[in-house]
């Protein structure tokens, strides 16, 4: 997964069923993700009644935000890989 261009990526979960996809993504690619971008700051966040959420941040600030409620894993493996190639 290139993520060359994104500076930080963060992961809004909700404690409903709407994360239940991007929870199993952090279980299954978390340590595969760090360990190919060891420098990448990777945070995963949980909130009540936060909708789930993907954000990349690149170069100057700028942010990329995909809802994630409803996806599966691979659907989150496949929005994460999509921000990682698009650029800002």
């Amino acid at each position: 997964m290139a993520l060359r261009a994104v500076r930080e990526v963060r992961v809004l979960l909700c404690k409903g069923e709407a994360s239940a996809g991007a929870k199993q993504f952090i279980v299954d690619k978390y340590a595969e993700i760090k360990k190919a971008h060891p420098l990448l700051p990777f945070l995963v966040r949980e909130a009540s009644g936060a909708a789930p959420t993907l954000t990349a941040r690149f170069a100057h600030g700028v942010e990329k935000v995909v809802p994630l409620s409803g996806l599966s894993s691979a659907d989150v493996a496949k929005k994460l890989s999509e921000l990682g190639s698009a650029s800002p």
